[in-house]
Parts: structure tokens; C-alpha cells; sequence
């Protein structure tokens, strides 16, 4: 493939996407919220979770309402190909909708789009044309939801050398496979139709081949859902343990090819990444301008807080921060684009977005004072969300790994 010129301006197609998304949460999400302004207010999790912090069926069917809204204006999975019923929108627009849509106030948007928590990857394109039929189609139009299993209790950072295990018997039926072990901190967990699962099926632990990714309905007997974990800030992923013993699935839910399951769960990672820092740098952007917003307004011993330096200055570093990290995250999507490794600059974004939040998040609160840290302003719930971006999809410790690495090759 020919090597594109990169071009500083953005797409026309993201362009006319975010004008297209932003009138369907107009239309669609928003009369909802304003329904439903217990589950996003500052006490939302006492309506949100029972006592056992699990969803209450309210919101689940909240959550899927929103979903089959979004599968039939496209916007759930959207990234997927035009062949399986996605828009086929690249890497770019893909990481730059991750943005726009962290750029705004709360909202019931956050899952509806792209199919996040749960909704389809580009992983389930190996699904053959019963498991498509099976799985991925319903995914698509929104009628299922699925997790993706991959951390385990002592392997979040190093997948290569998980513990689960799936051993090939011979049944009544055919060939079975046995899943035992136990995965931690899997997103939609609780709720999923149906999960990806990756175990060891061949070879020795640190080798990236032999691990296989395989389809689990969540009725399966031998599968049962463990803790749901309480994360800091923002719980709408409801993280939780899945547990597997003596877990039999038949042959033909083995997705892909034996021991290509590191291959396809990396693959996928890489894109997540891209949207974690792409969301991060919108995140951040909505920070400041609430902060500069706040400064504005507020006065005291007769001057704007904007205009005393100590307000100011670490607003402009910020904002400084935000335009760089926004050009390194669109650098690594045009390089994933133009078919170019971008393992170095996907790492670079993911880490350099992830701190960039964190410290939009600590100046916003710094500026407003005591209303930044009440949970009736957006700051505080930002500032504690934040935190997580730098352990999901890889820690700041993995990124620099993967960057120092990349650097002496």
C-alpha cells in the first residue's frame, strides 16, 4: 500500500460523524437522561447498584434500550466492516469520535457508541459463518452483549502467562474442550451473553502461541460469575471475576485458529489503546474549559481568578499538554491506517493521554476550590475516574516497556 501524505486537518468524514452523533444523542439519549437524572446525578450509584452491587434491572434495561437505539443508527459498532453490518470507520475517526465523546458533560452517550462495554471487536471477524450467525450478528444489532476475558488475578500486565487453561477431551458429542481457571477486573462481566475467552491450550507458560480464544455462553454450566469489584470512580463497566471448573464447550466454539488467541487479543488491545488516549485528551479538554469557565466567573479581591497567575499559568500548561497528546494520538492512528507499525507511538499516546487526565483533573479541582471537590460538579467524578486510565489497557509501566523496547530495536 502506497504511503499517504499525513494531513494536520481533520477528516471531513470524523467531522460529519460527530455532527451526525451529536444530533443522535440530541434526539435519542438525551430525553432519556432527563428520565433517568437519578442514574447520573451525584448519588447515582445508590440507584444504579443493589446491595451486592450488581445493576438493578431498571438500568440493564436502560443500557439495552440505548444499545438497539445506537445498532440501528449504526453507531454500535461502527468500526467494524461494512460486511458484518459496521460503517467500516477507520482507526483515525474512530480515536477522534473516542474524543468528542469524552468532551462532554455525563452522560448515557458513553456506552451507547461504538460498542464500548460490551459490544462487538474486531476479534469476533474470525467467527466462521455458524458463530457469526451465533454471536456476532445479534452483537451487532445489539440483542447481545459480550465481555472479553483475557486479566487474570495475577496476570494483568504479562497475558502470556495466564493460567487458564482448556484441554481438548473427547465426548459423547465429539471433541470438547475443558476451561478451568479464573479471570478478575473483566468489564461487563456480569452481564454478558456470551464471553471471550483465552486459555492455554498448548506450549509452556511465556510463549505468546498456544493460547486459544474460545466462545462461552454465560449459561454454561462449569462458568459462573464471581465478585463484582467496586472500582474508583466510575463503575458503569460493573468489572467482575469470571470463574471456570471443569467448563466443557464444544470444538465449534473455538474462535479462529488454535493458538492464535495472544495474536488476536493484541491486535485488538492496540486499537483500544488508541480510544483510551483519544478519549483521555477529550477528557482533559473538557476539564480546562470547565476550569477556565469557573475562573472567569470567579472573583476574588476584585479580580477574575483567571487573571492571577497561579490560576492561569497551569491552565496554559494543560492546554499546551492537550494539543500535543492530541497530535501523538492522531499520529499512531494515521501510522495503524497507512498500515505502518505503531506500536512505539500508540504506547507513547496511551501513556502521555493517561497522565495528561490525570493532571487536568487535579488542576480543574484546584481552580474550583470546594465546588470542584463536591460531587454536585462533574470535577470530582473526573478526578476519581481519571486514576483508572492508567492501569486499563496496559499501565504506564507496560507503555514505557513497550517504548523502551521499540527504542532498542
Amino acid at each position: 500500500m502506497p504511503s499517504r501524505t499525513m494531513d494536520f486537518e481533520e477528516p471531513a468524514a470524523a467531522t460529519d460523524l460527530k455532527d451526525e452523533l451529536s444530533a443522535f444523542i440530541e434526539r435519542e439519549i438525551e430525553p432519556l437522561e432527563e428520565d433517568h437524572e437519578r442514574f447520573l446525578g451525584p448519588d447515582a450509584e445508590r440507584h444504579i447498584f443493589d446491595e451486592n452491587f450488581e445493576q438493578v434491572p431498571e438500568y440493564l434495561d436502560l443500557k439495552e434500550t440505548i444499545r438497539k437505539r445506537a445498532a440501528e443508527a449504526d453507531f454500535w459498532g461502527m468500526s467494524m466492516p461494512e460486511s458484518v453490518g459496521g460503517r467500516g470507520v477507520d482507526t483515525l475517526t474512530s480515536a477522534i469520535v473516542s474524543e468528542f465523546l469524552e468532551n462532554r458533560p455525563p452522560g448515557f452517550h458513553t456506552y451507547a457508541v461504538q460498542g464500548a462495554g460490551g459490544g462487538p471487536t474486531p476479534i469476533l471477524l474470525a467467527c466462521d459463518e455458524a458463530q457469526r450467525e451465533e454471536y456476532l450478528d445479534p452483537l451487532m444489532a445489539g440483542e447481545k452483549t459480550t465481555c472479553f476475558a483475557l486479566t487474570e488475578p495475577d496476570h494483568g500486565s504479562d497475558p502470556n502467562f495466564l493460567e487458564t487453561t482448556a484441554e481438548r477431551v473427547s465426548g459423547p458429542a465429539g471433541d470438547e474442550w475443558v476451561i478451568d481457571g479464573e479471570k478478575s477486573w473483566i468489564s461487563n462481566g456480569p452481564y454478558a451473553d456470551f464471553a471471550m475467552v483465552f486459555a492455554r491450550t498448548s506450549g509452556d507458560a511465556g510463549e505468546v502461541g498456544g493460547i486459544s480464544c474460545f466462545l462461552v455462553d454465560a449459561d454454561t454450566p462449569g462458568f459462573e460469575v464471581g465478585d463484582v469489584h467496586r472500582p474508583m470512580g466510575h463503575a458503569w463497566v460493573a468489572p467482575s471475576k469470571l470463574r471456570f471448573d471443569d467448563c466443557r464447550v464444544g470444538d465449534d466454539q473455538l474462535l479462529g485458529d488454535e493458538g492464535a488467541g495472544f495474536y488476536q487479543a493484541m491486535n485488538w488491545i492496540g486499537n483500544a489503546r488508541l480510544n483510551v488516549a483519544a478519549g483521555c485528551v477529550g477528557s482533559a479538554e473538557f476539564l480546562v474549559e470547565k476550569a477556565l469557565d469557573y475562573a472567569e466567573d470567579r472573583e476574588t479581591f476584585g479580580k477574575p481568578l483567571v487573571e492571577r497567575q497561579g490560576i492561569s499559568f497551569p491552565l496554559a500548561e494543560v492546554a499546551t499538554d492537550v494539543e500535543r497528546t492530541r497530535q501523538l494520538y492522531r499520529y499512531a492512528a494515521w501510522k495503524v491506517d497507512d498500515d505502518r507499525d505503531a506500536r512505539k507511538e500508540i504506547a507513547m499516546a496511551k501513556l502521555s493521554a493517561a497522565t495528561l487526565e490525570n493532571r487536568a483533573a487535579d488542576v480543574a479541582m484546584q481552580v474550583h476550590g470546594g465546588s470542584g471537590y463536591s460531587r454536585r460538579e462533574p470535577i470530582e467524578e473526573r478526578y476519581r475516574t481519571s486514576r483508572g486510565k492508567r492501569l486499563t489497557e496496559g499501565t504506564d509501566e507496560m507503555q514505557k516497556q513497550t517504548i523502551v523496547g521499540e527504542l532498542r530495536d
